[in-house]
């Protein structure tokens, strides 16, 4: 991409972040009034959407007894909140960090720097709501659990991380891994937000999250292509390289963490039923929709070389 013709996009983008830096205050939901979201408890409703289970129309599932089910669905709450809880503290957060820190090139704006010191209070804030969320579940469902294994997205990122010796390296993964978190994640808070049939506390606790990651996901667009822009050659390749990876991670099913918590809630068909659902697929990227991720790509330029093209076959996400 010629130089020049990103001058007026990448302009936009400090624009926008620049107006949304002034309305943090505005929208942030840690700056309103704490709401009394207990009120809203209703224990006869579902915890969680049964489309969101990985194994919704294996037949041990639905023919379990109902309270049972009810139980699985709450495990499928729990699972959604520690993710989001992992994926604050361990990927948002240090990507914050790296920012304020200018460990990344295109970020020394004030207004950028300014506006990612708000992100992580969003993000703290976020943590301490889904933390509360899921105290508040094991307690009305009767449900505790030990020893749970990482998440699938965290130890991917960190694996990859780890095959790598240098720094820059390290931390353009960990970036690549935020940008592909912050797009994806606003699919399921809206999938949540509106879903009537689960728990109205749930439903709110999602809304609430909801309202800031609906203006984070446009902010880490918008950061990205100040980052990228500003990327040596060989930074621009290895990133290239390296955004496809988050997508299939972040589609990984997360079979592991299922079952520990399945056996610990006394399932008597866990392995049976994973092992029918991951010989179908672990990593669904039907489930996902990406496409989000694809135009981000356009915008950056990286479909214009063959190189970009092929970074995205090699994970599925483009048809050879």
């Amino acid at each position: 991409m010629n130089p020049l013709t990103n001058q007026k996009p990448l302009s936009h983008s400090r624009s926008l972040l620049q107006k949304m830096n002034k309305n943090w205050a505005l929208r942030a939901q840690v700056k309103k009034e704490e709401s009394n979201l207990e009120s809203l408890l209703d224990p006869t409703l579902p915890d969680f959407r049964v489309d969101l289970l990985p194994f919704h129309k294996h037949s041990r599932f639905l023919t379990v007894a109902p309270s049972i089910q009810q139980k699985i669905l709450s495990c499928g709450w729990l699972i959604y909140n520690l993710k989001t809880v992992d994926i604050e503290l361990k990927v948002i957060n240090p990507v914050c960090e790296d920012i304020l820190y200018q460990k990344l090139p295109g970020v020394e704006d004030e207004n950028i720097q300014e506006i990612v010191a708000d992100t992580l209070i969003d993000e703290s804030f976020h943590v301490k709501l889904v933390k509360r969320a899921c105290s508040i579940t094991k307690q009305q469902r009767g449900l505790e659990f030990q020893n749970l294994p990482a998440f699938n997205l965290i130890s991917s990122m960190q694996r990859e991380q780890d095959s790598y010796s240098e720094n820059w390296q390290k931390t353009i993964i960990r970036l690549v891994t935020a940008i592909v978190s912050e797009v994806f994640i606003s699919d399921y808070l809206n999938l949540l937000s509106d879903d009537r049939k689960i728990q109205p506390f749930n439903r709110m606790v999602v809304y609430t999250h909801r309202c800031d990651e609906q203006a984070h996901g446009c902010i880490f667009k918008n950061l990205t292509k100040c980052i990228y822009n500003q990327l040596n050659p060989q930074e621009k390749e290895f990133f290239i390289e390296k955004l496809p990876l988050p997508v299939r991670w972040f589609a990984n099913m997360e079979f592991p963490l299922w079952n520990s918590l399945l056996e610990q809630i006394g399932f008597d068909h866990t392995q049976e039923m994973l092992n029918d659902c991951a010989a179908d697929n672990e990593v669904n990227l039907m489930r996902l929709d990406y496409s989000g991720i694809i135009t981000l790509a356009q915008e950056l330029g990286i479909f214009d070389s063959q190189h970009g093209i092929d970074s995205f076959v090699r994970q599925g996400l483009f048809n050879s």
